[in-house]
């Protein structure tokens, strides 16, 4: 995080949604801060990602080696359908991506 001026941190995600055609996503953060000049600084609320797949994929600029497996079992679905999936990835560094949220 040192390399970053200004950005945010999200460690955990509530839920979100991909258009599957588009590959345009939205997903809520459940924990997120504020990192200034390479420091994290304030908890943010409400913060949402959003943007594109193909869009974010070319955006990635640094990945960690520290990938992460959440211990409890996700579910995806759709139409009264769920499934049950894993989650987890490597702390990634994402040079332009559209958040909303308040600080």
């Amino acid at each position: 995080m040192n390399r970053v001026e200004y950005g945010i941190y999200a460690p955990n995600f509530g839920g979100g949604q991909v258009d599957i055609t588009s590959g345009k996503f939205v997903f809520s953060t459940s924990e997120a801060y504020l990192i200034e000049n390479g420091k994290v600084t304030k908890p943010v609320k409400g913060a949402t990602l959003i943007g594109s797949g193909i869009e974010t994929m070319q955006q990635i600029s640094m990945v960690g080696n520290d990938l992460k497996l959440d211990n409890g079992v996700g579910v995806c679905g759709k139409e009264g359908q769920s499934l049950p999936v894993g989650v987890g990835q490597p702390t990634l560094k994402v040079d332009n991506l559209t958040v909303g949220g308040t600080a």
